[in-house]
C-alpha cells in the first residue's frame, strides 16, 4: 500500500464489531481489520447486484482547528491496491487521472468536512452519494429528521450537526431496487424514519462481481481523527 504525505487509503473488513480505529496523521496510518473480497453480484454477466445494508458508529475529531481534514467515506471498490490517491478532498481513492472514470467501479458516501468548491461541495458539512467521481451526485447537509406532533398535526423537523465535533454518530445506507437511501443520527438516537438521502441509482455497472467495502479518509493541510466504533454490512450472499 503506497502511504502519501497528505493522503492515505484505509480499506477494511471487519469481522466482528468491535472499535476500529482510522487515525490520519502526516507520517503514519493506522488500522485494524482484514480486506476482504465480498460478492456484489451472483455472476460477473449480472445486471443485478445484490441488495445490501450496512450501518456503523464513526466519529470526526479536528486535530488542528480551525481547519479540519476532508472527511471520511464508506467505499465499495475493486481492488484494495491504490492507484496514487490524489491529495486532500480526493479521499484517498480518487487522483486528477481517473477521477470521473467509469471504469473505476468505486461506489462512496462521503461525511466531508471540509468544503471543496471545484469539487461541487455544497458546504463543509455534507454527506454525499459519489460514484466514480468526487463529485457527489447528491448531497444533503449533514443531520437527520425527527417526527413531532400527535396525529394529523404530526410533522417533520431538521435537525443538523456538526460532523467534525468529536461525537458519535450512527449511520445506515441501503441499496435495494435501484435506489440508495443514506440515513444518519447521533449515537443515542434510534435510526429515523426519514432518511436523510434518499437516490434513485442504478448501481449495476458500477459493482463488480466481488467488490471490497470498507473506510477511506483524507486530509490536507488540517489534521483529524476518524473512528469507526462498531460496523455490520450484509447482503444475500454475505453477511459481517
Amino acid at each position: 500500500m503506497k502511504i502519501h504525505k497528505l493522503c492515505f487509503l484505509a480499506l477494511l473488513l471487519a469481522h466482528t464489531t468491535s472499535a476500529v480505529n482510522l487515525n490520519l496523521k502526516t507520517s503514519e496510518l493506522v488500522f485494524l481489520g482484514d480486506a476482504e473480497l465480498v460478492p456484489f453480484k451472483p455472476s460477473s454477466n449480472s445486471s443485478s447486484p445484490y441488495p445490501f445494508e450496512t450501518s456503523f458508529t464513526f466519529s470526526i475529531s479536528t486535530r488542528i482547528k480551525p481547519a479540519p481534514g476532508h472527511g471520511l467515506a464508506f467505499v465499495v471498490v475493486p481492488s484494495i491496491e491504490s492507484d496514487g490517491p490524489g491529495p486532500a478532498g480526493y479521499l484517498g481513492i480518487f487522483n486528477k487521472t481517473n477521477n470521473g472514470n467509469p471504469k473505476n467501479h468505486i461506489f462512496a458516501v462521503e461525511f466531508d468536512v471540509f468544503q471543496d468548491k471545484g469539487f461541487g461541495d455544497i458546504n463543509d458539512n455534507h454527506v454525499g452519494i459519489n460514484i466514480n467521481s468526487v463529485t457527489s451526485v447528491v448531497a444533503e447537509k449533514a443531520g437527520y429528521w425527527v417526527q413531532t406532533g400527535i396525529g394529523k398535526m404530526k410533522h417533520w423537523s431538521f435537525k443538523e450537526f456538526k460532523l467534525s465535533n468529536g461525537e458519535r454518530y450512527k449511520a445506515w445506507i441501503e441499496y435495494r431496487n435501484s435506489k440508495v437511501t443514506v440515513t444518519l443520527a447521533p449515537e443515542t438516537v434510534k435510526k429515523p424514519k426519514k432518511p436523510l438521502i434518499v437516490a434513485h441509482l442504478d448501481l449495476s455497472k458500477v459493482f463488480l462481481q466481488n467488490m471490497y467495502p470498507g473506510f477511506s479518509g483524507a486530509m490536507g493541510r488540517g489534521v483529524e481523527r476518524h473512528d469507526i466504533w462498531s460496523w455490520t454490512f450484509q447482503n444475500s450472499a454475505k453477511r459481517i
